[in-house]
């Protein structure tokens, strides 16, 4: 990310804030309509929207960024998927276009990018091999998939 990428994130942050429930219902929406999962539509933009409430502020110290989200890789809501651009990304894209006045071309560009590091860090952290319990071992099986061995 450029740190004219990083600065427009940043600012447009605290305009997201003030949209949060219309963007969590958006988010929502483009889930339930994009990627059906057990996980109920509404947790998975909660989870998603709070997620990015604590990373966006480290996107400029990636090492912070990581160590923050191996937390938040814990708690993620759908055990047979990991965050990713793809689904969680372009739904947060088309639900900023659609409810906040201020998003344009270049600011989704910038998003873009955050995106794209926010989701290869969760990924890395909800896939993570290493968990205390042998019992919850993942085992990737294809793209962002995982399954449990016991």
């Amino acid at each position: 990310m450029t740190p004219e990428d990083l600065s427009a994130v940043e600012r447009s942050w605290t305009e997201c804030l003030r949209e949060r429930e219309p963007l969590l219902e958006a988010l929502a929406r483009c889930f339930e309509a994009v990627a059906p999962t057990p996980v109920q539509a509404e947790q998975r933009a909660r989870w998603l929207f709070s997620a990015v409430e604590v990373l966006v502020g480290l996107l400029s110290a990636p090492s912070h960024l990581a160590a923050r989200a191996r937390d938040l890789g814990a708690t993620w809501p759908d055990p047979l998927t990991a965050p990713s651009f793809s689904v969680e990304g372009r739904a947060w894209m088309q639900a900023a276009d659609e409810c906040l006045e201020f998003w344009s071309r270049e600011l989704e560009a910038s998003w873009r990018q955050a995106w794209m590091l926010l989701s290869d860090v969760l990924a890395a952290e909800a896939l993570s091999p290493f968990t205390d319990e042998p019992s919850e071992r993942p085992e990737r099986e294809g793209p962002g998939k995982k399954r449990f061995i016991p």
